[in-house]
């Protein structure tokens, strides 16, 4: 029986609503939730037709075109009361009006109803009408200056107040034309009493970098979003209990100076810049040819990374220079934005005695004082000992008069260049050829050589072998292996442990091993000692390194010409063996 008239009902219910399909609607209403209204401050509009229509009914941005068109929502009821089906279909959309003025909100018409037509007055924000506290939200912000120079940052700080509990919202950031803008730090929240009225204040931060110089107008921030009706708040979702809001900033002018007419260098303004050092390894004496390492960190406050100028350094000639690797990075302090960058190079004395190495300046412009200023950094003094590491540049070894050429020498000698090109040409290809096969060789003796050594291991005593000290003869065989494969770290190493047996003294720099294998001077053997190290040192590539064999040769003519052991001793095996 109740399943009978239950279905019953359904259908009853089914019939009314599809009697009901085909009304038309006969009322519409337009509301405004506040009249007058302040410039900048949102209210609310809210049409209601008397049917169900669809959501394209009602198009705010078409119809309202003096005013800035927020959030709209669209809200439907549906009610039987004594058999009669009614049908509501709500419209709410949020208006903010920009300048002060009187403006009409057209009348809306469909299927031959209409509503009344609204008329809106807007006052400015300092009327008496604008002083009143019933305002749900609002936008301000400040500035910290409103006159900067080219590149200088602008600090916008947008404060949203909210006299209701918010459910969601979007705060879009300001726009200037020719200007970057980014937000610094994190959004802060608190509350405070304005115009007897407690607020929820939400503040954000904005530095906007202008990029061009002259006068221009930072567009306000803007909020829109929804808060829960008279302070309620509900488990359940639904349009009764929020309504939406909007609200906008005033608009703001600055004035973008040039750079001064008088300035040079790059163009850095800040309120704070520094530059440091430090060295390492700190030590009252250096080596020559012991590498130190200096490191330099130039800060900058309120400025991007990319704002920051290279750092350039001017060392004497008694150095030699490797950049190592350099570094930018950027973060916020009790809300300013502070960008550093940090350059790393090595720097390897070439003569003994004091060493001075000037200081870093940077220029940049104080924008407190509105003048130039210079952070440097202290010389630095270290005293180096040793003997002094022999340079020698690729300089013709004479002066060449210029040839007086005759006129009719001109064919016969553009002739011969050609000629001799075309054979240079050949000998670079023979050349090539010539180099690949001395490679497959070498490689082939190397692989060899291996697996011989392997074999050669593995019949000795391990056991043995792993106790004993590495001797002079297999300190040397390590330097031979390490030159023949090119391999600079491991060439130092085993180069300053057979010195050290050969010669019985403590060795610590490639210097040392060239103070006593360079007797009388052997050019050749700086040379090649020199190019180990920057190999070693510089920021370039260890694997670059491709001079084991010359440098192998060096050290083994070296050692012959100051052998005083007679010619019938051991003499060095040498690089490449023939078997």
């Amino acid at each position: 029986m109740v399943s009978r008239w239950y279905r019953l009902c359904i259908a009853c219910v089914m019939v009314l609503i599809s009697f009901s399909a085909h009304a038309d609607v006969t009322n519409i209403t337009s509301t405004v939730d506040k009249n007058p209204v302040i410039a900048n401050e949102s209210f609310i509009l809210t049409v209601t037709f008397n049917d169900d229509v669809p959501n394209s009914a009602f198009q705010p941005d078409i119809l309202l075109n003096d005013f800035v068109v927020g959030r709209t929502s669209v809200s439907r009821q549906t009610s039987i009361v004594n058999g009669d089906l009614k049908k509501l279909t709500q419209f709410t959309t949020v208006l903010v009006a920009n300048d002060p003025g009187d403006y009409q909100i057209p009348s809306i018409s469909l299927d031959g109803a209409s509503s009344d037509p609204i008329t809106m007055t807007v006052v400015e924000p300092g009327s008496d009408a604008a002083k009143r506290s019933d305002k749900v939200a609002f936008v301000d912000v400040t500035l910290d200056t409103q006159q900067v120079f080219l590149q200088q940052p602008i600090h916008y700080i947008v404060r949203l107040y909210l006299a209701a509990d918010l459910n969601k919202g979007n705060l879009v950031p300001p726009t200037m034309e020719n200007a970057d803008i980014r937000q610094i730090g994190k959004d802060e929240e608190y509350s405070e009493m304005n115009h007897g009225r407690r607020y929820r204040v939400y503040q954000r931060t904005y530095q906007i970098t202008p990029n061009q110089s002259g006068e221009f107008t930072i567009e306000g921030a803007r909020f829109d979003g929804e808060v829960y009706a008279s302070g309620q708040r509900s488990i359940f979702s639904s349009f009764s209990n929020t309504q939406p809001v909007s609200a906008i900033a005033e608009p703001k002018k600055v004035q973008v100076k040039p750079i001064p007419k008088n300035w040079t260098g790059h163009w850095l303004p800040s309120d704070l810049v520094t530059i440091s050092q430090t060295v390492k390894p700190e030590k009252e004496e250096y080596k020559v040819g012991e590498p130190i390492s200096v490191s330099l960190m130039l800060t900058a406050v309120g400025v991007k990374p990319e704002q920051l100028p290279d750092i350039n350094y001017n060392y004497p000639d008694s150095v030699r220079v490797y950049p190592d690797n350099e570094s930018t990075d950027q973060f916020v302090r009790n809300g300013i934005n502070i960008a550093q960058k940090t350059v790393n190079y090595a720097i390897v004395p070439q003569q003994p005695g004091d060493l001075t190495v000037p200081g870093i300046e940077v220029p940049w412009f104080n924008t407190k004082t509105q003048r130039r200023s210079i952070a440097s950094t202290n010389d630095l003094s270290f005293t180096v000992t040793g003997a002094p590491i022999t340079q020698t540049p690729d300089m013709p070894s004479a002066q060449q008069p210029e040839k007086t050429v005759a006129p009719d020498e001109v064919i016969a000698s553009d002739t011969a260049a050609a000629q001799q090109q075309d054979d240079s040409t050949h000998y670079w290809v023979w050349l090539v050829i010539a180099l690949i096969i001395a490679l497959l060789t070498s490689l082939a003796v190397n692989v060899w050589l291996f697996k011989k050594r392997e074999k050669h291991a593995h019949t000795g005593s391990h056991e043995s072998t792993q106790s004993q000290p590495v001797t002079q003869s297999e300190a040397w065989r390590q330097f031979q292996q390490a030159c023949a494969s090119n391999q600079p770290k491991l060439a130092e190493q085993s180069l300053k442990r057979w010195a050290r047996q050969n010669f019985a003294q403590r060795i610590t720099t490639l210097q040392e091993v060239e103070q006593l294998l360079a007797q009388p001077a052997n050019t050749q053997l700086s040379d090649e000692l020199n190019s180990l190290q920057a190999a070693l040192y510089s920021a370039q590539k260890v694997d670059s390194w491709q001079r084991g064999k010359q440098l192998y040769q060096a050290v083994r003519t070296a050692q012959q010409r100051s052998d005083t052991v007679s010619k019938a001793s051991s003499p060095l095996p040498p690089l490449y063996p023939i078997k």
